[in-house]
């Protein structure tokens, strides 16, 4: 039974949902979904309709790592409320900062946050941003939380020791970098959120292609895999928070569980949500199938 879960498992992470009747018109092969109106398809299938090679990922594997990594997405920002793609970073780096629901959500990471990596740890905690925007403020509000929740905490329970409310030195400040980056989406930039749709099939089909002009997946794995071994060359014993974008999160995750990143967008990423990186396909959530709109 345990196989057959598996197997389900990663057949629900490489395959696509599209509409019932319009699969069944093509020809294909696939395995209906009972009540649903969809039907997951291979990418074998997905390769025909979107007219690109199938190609893995090419990016090496991490080696064994000696820090623990946790993913925070950035809050919600004004350009998700605009419905936009926001990826160039001749705008995303000025423009396009947090709404104010985006900052109470980045707050609200720095508790998830505490709990995740453990009091006892936060003096080993160390923030890394992209410079986008949206992503450093985000960095940046979870940070002074969980400085606030130190010090009050502090003061609370240990009223007469000064030193124990003293903020680590890891949480002076956010170290932010473009290998965290947005992804770039090429000539989709600046346009409806919907054509993601473009993309992402594609994705789960040749971890190397540019359609669009977008950024490949290969790429973004990385520019991930450059920052995580500078970490780790610098840094031993230490919990590190990487802020960052869905899609940019997302093969980092993947990518570090040593699973498939081609499958990455079907782990989506909420607005101020953290997740730990593990380097181990357990860690992964459940995957949730991509849908043809």
């Amino acid at each position: 039974m345990s196989v057959v879960r598996a197997a389900a498992r990663r057949a629900a992470a490489l395959g696509f949902l599209v509409p019932l009747a319009s699969a069944m018109s093509s020809g294909a092969s696939a395995l209906a979904h009972a009540g649903t109106g969809y039907t997951l398809i291979s990418t074998e299938l997905l390769a025909q309709l979107m007219q690109v090679g199938q190609c893995p990922c090419s990016t090496e594997p991490l080696p064994p790592l000696k820090n623990c990594y946790f993913g925070l997405r950035h809050g919600q920002s004004e350009a998700n409320v605009e419905g936009i793609i926001s990826s160039d970073p001749a705008v995303g780096t000025i423009k396009h900062g947090l709404t104010l629901d985006g900052r109470l959500q980045a707050r609200r990471a720095a508790t998830r946050l505490i709990d995740m990596v453990g009091r006892e740890r936060l003096d080993r905690l160390f923030f890394y941003s992209s410079d986008f925007t949206r992503a450093w403020q985000t960095a940046e509000e979870a940070l002074s939380a969980v400085k606030n929740v130190i010090e009050y905490e502090s003061s609370l329970f240990y009223p007469d020791r000064v030193e124990l409310a003293r903020v680590p030195d890891s949480l002076a400040g956010v170290a932010r970098t473009p290998l965290l980056r947005e992804r770039w989406f090429g000539s989709l930039d600046g346009k409806a959120l919907r054509n993601y749709q473009h993309v992402w099939p594609r994705d789960l089909v040749s971890a190397e292609h540019c359609h669009f002009d977008v950024e490949s997946v290969s790429a973004v794995a990385q520019r991930i895999r450059t920052l995580i071994l500078e970490i780790e060359a610098e840094r031993t014993g230490c919990s590190i928070v990487l802020t960052s974008h869905a899609d940019t999160l997302q093969i980092a995750q993947v990518f570090i569980a040593g699973e498939d990143p081609r499958s990455f967008s079907q782990y989506r990423f909420a607005n101020g949500e953290v997740r730990a990186l593990r380097q181990d396909p357990a860690s992964l959530p459940r995957p949730v199938p991509l849908t043809y709109q």
